[in-house]
Parts: C-alpha cells; structure tokens; sequence
C-alpha cells in the first residue's frame, strides 16, 4: 500500500468516527499537519475543509419574536425583514 492510499484510506477511517482531528491524530500518532495536509490532497481545495456555499430553505414558520433591553417583547408573523431591522434600529426619543 503506497502512502497516498495509507493515508487516504485514514482519512475515511476520521470522516466515519465520531472523534475530533486533534483526537484522531493523537489516537493514530499523526501529526495533525501532516494529517491536514493528506486531508487537503485528499479533497482539493473546494473539499470539506473549507467553507461552502448554503442555500437557505424558507422558514416553515415566519414568527419573529423580539425581546428589547427594557424588557418589551414584540412578536410578529410573516414580516418583511427589512421591516423588522428598522424596528430594531428604533429608539425611545
């Protein structure tokens, strides 16, 4: 088994347990770059590494519960965003 493979077969042994890197590689006796590095040739540079692009599903439900500091409580349905930023943004004159 060639060390690409070794490593490689490591980095799925990780993506199937339940442990955090550090405690992998301290179980294994890997240094964690060395293991960083194999995991980034092992995804690429878009691979789980990184950060990915979400698409946010919409809400099932659109309430919007504000608390202020003073202690009043709003509580909304279905509001524009836009809306509730310019509540927020509210002050007691």
């Amino acid at each position: 088994m060639s060390k690409e493979e070794e490593m490689f077969a490591m980095i799925d042994e990780f993506d199937n347990s339940s442990l955090t890197a550090r405690d992998f590689c301290k179980a294994k006796g890997v240094v964690p770059s060395t293991f960083y590095y194999w995991k980034k040739k092992r995804y690429g540079q878009n691979g789980s590494a990184g950060f990915v692009t979400i698409t946010p599903r919409p809400s099932v439900s659109k309430e919007v519960e504000l608390i202020f500091p003073n202690g009043v409580q709003l509580r909304m349905n279905g509001l524009d965003p836009d809306f509730i930023a310019k509540l927020v943004q509210l002050r007691h004159v």
